[in-house]
């Protein structure tokens, strides 16, 4: 079950993706799904940005 939605803004993330190499490519799904499923987020995942409040939700 999801608890939130990756949204990716316009096609910066399509662009970047499709430069990766196949494996890169399975770990950010894998990054993404964890990110849509887990209620908390391991911070090795997802660090604070310095400088923002937070990420928008």
């Amino acid at each position: 079950m999801k608890v939130r939605e990756v949204i990716a803004f316009k096609d910066y993330f399509e662009k970047f993706l499709t430069d990766q190499p196949k494996k890169v490519q399975d770990k950010i799904f894998k990054i993404i799904e964890a990110i849509e499923t887990l209620e908390r987020i391991p911070s090795n995942y997802l660090k604070f940005l310095v400088g923002t409040n937070g990420l928008s939700l």
